[in-house]
């Protein structure tokens, strides 16, 4: 894979990117294979100004044989708001280009041909990225709005179960109709969901040490009420995205977040009863 460094993000192109770039040249569709990439790459550019634009930390941009995708840290335990206006703005500039392209046709810029099919790839990326399947735009869309109404964990493993569904009814259906690049694609998407199930534990404990890092000033506070025998980290499971959390243990008292975090953490009281916190 290649490699450079523009504003402290690393891009890499993977080694497959290449081979399809190759193929276009002998089958003759250079043009129209460099400029889907193009778009993609800046629909990517669209997450990373905006993730940055709100203090994200983002890692790397990486263009692949059918896409691209944005690395970003820092994301776990933000305001589910903010996650949404991230993934917005990969599909927002794709709308900005398509408004372009039939403004470059009406001033006789470009030809009627080529701004249709620009137009018409930035709607069909667009519309992809917009699927319910992780870690596309939709599927993180979907785990926001999950992260609204119930904890973090749970909204987790509900949109990982969705996006693993989705993804096999796109192989499924690509197969059946002949469908390869897509049918390809669809397997591609299965194998990271099924990847972040086994990973979903590294990246729950990833989720408390921001939320303990973070503690941001003025977020809103959720009020939990919890028995004192539950413990340590069963009560983590109850956590949520954007907000701070105050734990009404039954006949003990209250228990901040911070406390909990702080015990879970660095006092590696995971199977402690949350009553003897206090």
């Amino acid at each position: 894979m290649n490699r450079g460094g523009w504003l402290d993000i690393r891009f890499r192109i993977h080694l497959l990117f290449w081979v399809v770039i190759g193929l276009s040249v002998v089958t003759g569709h250079f043009l129209e294979v460099i400029t889907l990439f193009v778009i993609v790459l800046i629909h990517e550019l669209g997450h990373v100004a905006m993730a940055r634009e709100l203090g994200w930390t983002v890692k790397e941009v990486q263009l692949l044989p059918f896409g691209g995708v944005a690395t970003m840290e820092d994301s776990y335990a933000t305001d589910p708001l903010d996650e949404i206006v991230v993934a917005l703005a990969g599909p927002f500039l794709n709308m900005v280009m398509m408004a372009a392209s039939y403004l470059f046709w009406f001033m006789g810029i470009w030809t009627e041909e080529w701004a249709r099919f620009f137009l018409v790839s930035n709607l069909t990326i667009a519309l992809f990225n917009l699927l319910p399947i992780w870690p596309l735009d939709g599927g993180r869309i979907l785990l926001a709005v999950l992260c609204w109404f119930m904890s973090y964990r749970q909204a987790t493993m509900i949109s990982m179960t969705g996006s693993t569904l989705f993804a096999g009814i796109m192989v499924g259906m690509s197969s059946l109709e002949l469908k390869y690049n897509l049918a390809v694609i669809g397997i591609y998407l299965l194998t990271l969901n099924i990847q972040a199930f086994l990973r979903f534990p590294y990246q729950f404990f990833r989720f408390l040490v921001e939320k303990y890092d973070r503690q941001l000033d003025g977020a809103a506070v959720q009020a939990i009420r919890v028995h004192p025998e539950e413990t340590v980290l069963a009560v983590s499971h109850k956590l949520r995205r954007g907000c701070s959390h105050l734990f009404y243990v039954q006949g003990a008292g209250l228990l901040a977040e911070e406390q909990l975090l702080y015990a879970l953490l660095f006092e590696q009281k995971h199977d402690a009863a949350v009553g003897k916190l206090l």
